[in-house]
Formats: C-alpha cells, sequence, structure tokens
C-alpha cells in the first residue's frame, strides 16, 4: 500500500528535436515523491505513452501504466537508499558511455569536444530523409581526421525496408568503415534483419521491439528508465552486446538510468557495451542537471547526496500532494 505521495511537475527545454519521431523542443514530466524516494514520471506521448496529467491521475486513482511503474519502482529504490543514508552509486562504477549528437549546435566544436575528451563513438538520430542523413554522416565522418571514432545511427523504426536498403547502398566508403551499429531502422522483422546484416555485412540494434526478440541484432539497447533490463536480458543469446540508455528525460531519471547500467555492468560483465547515459547536454540547465556532467564518455553523477542525490535541491522544491 502506497503512502501519501506529493508530486512536482517540471518541463525540460532541448535545442530542438530529439529523435526521428518528435518535433517537440518541450519535455513535461513529473517528479513524485512516495514516502522517502524519489520517481521520475517522464511520458513519451509519441511512443504511445499518455500525457503526464493522465498519468499523475491514474496514479492518483490508484491504476497503473509502464511509466507509472517504472516511477514507483524508481521511487522505493530511491527511498530505501534514502533512509539508509546512503548514495545508490556507493561502490559502483558507472560504464563508458557514446556521445549523443547534438544536431542543433556547431558541428564543428562538438567534434573538437569529442576527440578532445576521447570519445570512443558518436550516436546521432537518423531521419526519413535517408540523403540528408547521409550528408549528415559524411560531413560528421570528415571531421574525425585521424581519430578513431565510430558511429551509431537511430532511425527509430521511421524507414521501410526499401528506404533502409537505399541508405545503405548510397553510403559513402569513409561513412560505413566507421558505422558501429544502426539501431531500430525499420519495424523488427527477425528473418528480414537476419538476412540484411549478413547480406548487407552491417550489424543492426534492436530497441523498440526487444521484449522477446532473439535473432536479427548484434546489439540489444535498454532503458532503464522505461523497462526492467533483468528478465530481458536472460532471453537474449550470450554473445547479444548490452547498451543501457537514458530515456532522455530529467536529471533524476537519467541518474537511475545510471545506476542500472551500472549494476548490470556489475553483473554482465564483458557483455556491456558503450551505452547512452550521457544526454544530459542535450538539456537546458536547470537547478538537477546543473549536478550531472560527462567527459570523455564519464558520467558524473551526484554521490555526495542519499539515494539518487540531490537532497538540498530536492528540499526546496514546492511538492503538490498528489
Amino acid at each position: 500500500m502506497l503512502g501519501v505521495m506529493f508530486f512536482h511537475p517540471y518541463i525540460l527545454c532541448s535545442r530542438g528535436s530529439l529523435n526521428a519521431v518528435s518535433l517537440r523542443r518541450e519535455f513535461h514530466g513529473a517528479l513524485v515523491k512516495v514516502d522517502d524516494g524519489i520517481g521520475c514520471v517522464h511520458p513519451w506521448p509519441e511512443f504511445g505513452d499518455a500525457p503526464v496529467e493522465e498519468q499523475l491521475k491514474l496514479l492518483r486513482e490508484g491504476g497503473t501504466s509502464k511509466v507509472i511503474e517504472r516511477a514507483l519502482h524508481m521511487a522505493a529504490v530511491d527511498g530505501e537508499a534514502r533512509r539508509r543514508g546512503m548514495s545508490l552509486f556507493a561502490g559502483l562504477e558507472i560504464p563508458l558511455s557514446h556521445y549523443s549528437w547534438d544536431q542543433h549546435q556547431p558541428s564543428e566544436s562538438q567534434m573538437q569536444r569529442v576527440i578532445g575528451e576521447g570519445w570512443k563513438a558518436i550516436k546521432t538520430k537518423g531521419a526519413l530523409n535517408v540523403d540528408e542523413t547521409l550528408r549528415s554522416l559524411d560531413a560528421l565522418a570528415s571531421l574525425v581526421g585521424d581519430a578513431t571514432l565510430k558511429f551509431r545511427v537511430d532511425f527509430n523504426s521511421c524507414l521501410t525496408e526499401e528506404l533502409f536498403t537505399r541508405f545503405l547502398e548510397l553510403m559513402p566508403p569513409q561513412v560505413r568503415q566507421g558505422i558501429d551499429f544502426i539501431e531500430d531502422s525499420f519495424p523488427y522483422d527477425a528473418v528480414r534483419w537476419s538476412e540484411i546484416q549478413h547480406s548487407q555485412g552491417i550489424r543492426l540494434a534492436l530497441d523498440k521491439q526487444l521484449r522477446g526478440a532473439t535473432e536479427g541484432f548484434e546489439y540489444a539497447v535498454m532503458k532503464p528508465g522505461r523497462r526492467d533490463w533483468r528478465g530481458m536480458i536472460n532471453e537474449l543469446p550470450s554473445d547479444t552486446r548490452v547498451v543501457m540508455t537514458s530515456a532522455m528525460d530529467h536529471a533524476i531519471g537519467q541518474s537511475f538510468a545510471a545506476y542500472e547500467a551500472a549494476l548490470a555492468w556489475r553483473d554482465i560483465g564483458s557483455r556491456m557495451d558503450l551505452c547512452g547515459l550521457c544526454t544530459e547536454h542535450l538539456f537546458a540547465k536547470d537547478v538537477f542537471f546543473e549536478r550531472i556532467s560527462s567527459y570523455g564518455g564519464n558520467l558524473q553523477v551526484d554521490r555526495k547526496g542519499t539515494g539518487l542525490g540531490f537532497d538540498d535541491v530536492l528540499a526546496k522544491l514546492p511538492w503538490k500532494r498528489l
């Protein structure tokens, strides 16, 4: 039985769209306080979630959803650590991440940062206009120079198989040799994905339709803020590489993704690949995002506080009873 709950609505702002299926620059969510713990309700209507107002109404009435379930789990884990007066990150190491490319910032300065700090890979979003995506990737590849840097491209399943095949056929050699994997190219089909991996010599990554899938991809992308990774990892072939990413949500949610990724890395070791946990720079700074940062793929979280951190900031929020 849940105790009295409180919430604090928030709006995150980005410089532009964050993926191929969203044009928004404002992202509405809410922190929820359940007893001593903090959770993050951050729906993505583009992926079928109800808006935050409906999520909070559902929570108030005792209902549930995938977003609510993960927020309450986060709050339970966070609250237990806060009651013990301990940081959730004590004794844990967060795995390295790729750099999430911001297509709304200058390319030259971003590439200088990536190379100067020693990031190992860049992840960029793909678009329905594959010619535009190829031009963008070619421009990035030309900036790499002598650095060893891999590219990851996420289409969020916006392409058809025909468009994806065209994308691969038109890909310049300097881009192809730098491709690490392509994520959610077109809606998952085990047979077709397997055939394309074999015929095109390209590695695919699966996120959106991962549950129950076991073939046709080499990388499994998991968002701890959206679903529990434990059972899913056990369903995958032992040679599948695992990539943990944030849900591009509140700094609290991004910190929770980092915590879960650290646990997974401790448990599965070498199966963990470069993650996608460093997404804080995609949003305008606020009192929370000022507490986390990344350098060269290393995400720095608030380890000074209890639970997921941010103790003094959370204490000053104007919480409302749910």
